[in-house]
Protein backbone atom coordinates (compact mmCIF):
# COMPACT_ATOMS: atom_id res chain seq x y z
CA UNK A 1 0.00 0.00 0.00
CA UNK A 2 1.91 3.30 -1.67
CA UNK A 3 -0.20 5.79 1.07
CA UNK A 4 0.65 3.77 3.87
CA UNK A 5 4.35 4.08 3.01
CA UNK A 6 4.24 7.53 2.13
CA UNK A 7 2.31 9.05 5.18
CA UNK A 8 4.44 7.34 7.68
CA UNK A 9 7.25 8.81 5.82
CA UNK A 10 5.37 12.59 6.31
CA UNK A 11 4.58 11.47 10.10
CA UNK A 12 8.72 11.34 10.67
CA UNK A 13 8.10 8.02 12.32
CA UNK A 14 6.18 9.67 15.20
CA UNK A 15 3.77 7.04 15.14
CA UNK A 16 4.39 3.31 15.14
CA UNK A 17 3.08 1.22 12.39
CA UNK A 18 0.06 -1.00 14.46
CA UNK A 19 -1.12 2.97 15.30
CA UNK A 20 -0.72 3.93 11.83
CA UNK A 21 -2.59 0.92 10.55
CA UNK A 22 -5.38 1.10 13.52
CA UNK A 23 -6.11 4.36 12.46
CA UNK A 24 -6.24 4.02 8.38
CA UNK A 25 -8.64 0.88 9.00
CA UNK A 26 -10.79 2.98 11.42
CA UNK A 27 -11.51 5.33 8.97
CA UNK A 28 -11.47 3.59 5.64
CA UNK A 29 -13.97 1.33 7.54
CA UNK A 30 -16.08 4.66 8.82
CA UNK A 31 -15.90 8.26 7.81
CA UNK A 32 -14.54 7.25 4.23
CA UNK A 33 -17.07 4.51 3.62
CA UNK A 34 -14.29 2.58 1.88
CA UNK A 35 -12.87 5.61 -0.36
CA UNK A 36 -9.10 5.51 -0.51
CA UNK A 37 -8.83 8.48 -2.59
CA UNK A 38 -10.45 10.41 0.90
CA UNK A 39 -9.12 7.96 3.43
CA UNK A 40 -5.45 9.67 1.67
CA UNK A 41 -6.54 13.23 0.67
CA UNK A 42 -8.43 14.06 3.69
CA UNK A 43 -8.32 11.89 6.99
CA UNK A 44 -4.72 10.84 6.67
CA UNK A 45 -3.21 14.65 5.45
CA UNK A 46 -5.05 16.34 8.36
CA UNK A 47 -3.58 13.58 10.92
CA UNK A 48 -0.11 13.94 9.34
CA UNK A 49 -0.30 17.60 9.71
CA UNK A 50 -1.12 17.03 13.38
CA UNK A 51 1.76 14.50 13.86
CA UNK A 52 3.90 16.47 12.45
CA UNK A 53 2.64 19.50 14.46
CA UNK A 54 3.76 17.54 17.81
CA UNK A 55 0.22 15.87 18.45
CA UNK A 56 0.49 12.83 21.00
CA UNK A 57 -2.76 11.67 21.87
CA UNK A 58 -2.40 8.47 19.35
CA UNK A 59 -0.07 7.28 21.66
CA UNK A 60 -2.66 6.77 24.47
CA UNK A 61 -5.42 5.64 22.27
CA UNK A 62 -3.20 3.26 19.64
CA UNK A 63 -4.60 5.41 16.86
CA UNK A 64 -8.24 4.29 17.66
CA UNK A 65 -11.09 7.66 17.33
CA UNK A 66 -8.14 10.04 16.67
CA UNK A 67 -9.91 11.51 13.29
CA UNK A 68 -13.18 13.38 14.96
CA UNK A 69 -11.52 15.85 16.92
CA UNK A 70 -9.29 16.93 13.35
CA UNK A 71 -12.68 16.25 11.24
CA UNK A 72 -13.08 19.70 9.22
CA UNK A 73 -16.19 18.02 7.40
CA UNK A 74 -19.42 18.56 8.78
CA UNK A 75 -21.63 15.84 8.93
CA UNK A 76 -25.16 15.53 9.46
CA UNK A 77 -26.80 13.57 12.04
CA UNK A 78 -29.87 11.24 11.86
CA UNK A 79 -32.31 14.26 13.27
CA UNK A 80 -31.03 16.79 11.35
CA UNK A 81 -31.68 14.15 8.53
CA UNK A 82 -35.02 13.43 8.93
CA UNK A 83 -35.64 17.01 10.00
CA UNK A 84 -34.57 18.45 6.46
CA UNK A 85 -36.52 15.67 5.06
CA UNK A 86 -39.95 17.05 6.94
CA UNK A 87 -39.24 20.32 5.86
CA UNK A 88 -38.77 19.13 2.25
CA UNK A 89 -42.09 16.97 1.78
CA UNK A 90 -44.42 17.72 4.47
CA UNK A 91 -44.35 21.92 3.72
Amino acid sequence: MNSYYSYKNEMMDEITDDELLEFMKEQFDGVCCGDLDYLEGTCLAVFAQAIRAGYQGHVRSGGQGEFQQFDIVERWDREMYMEALKELFWE
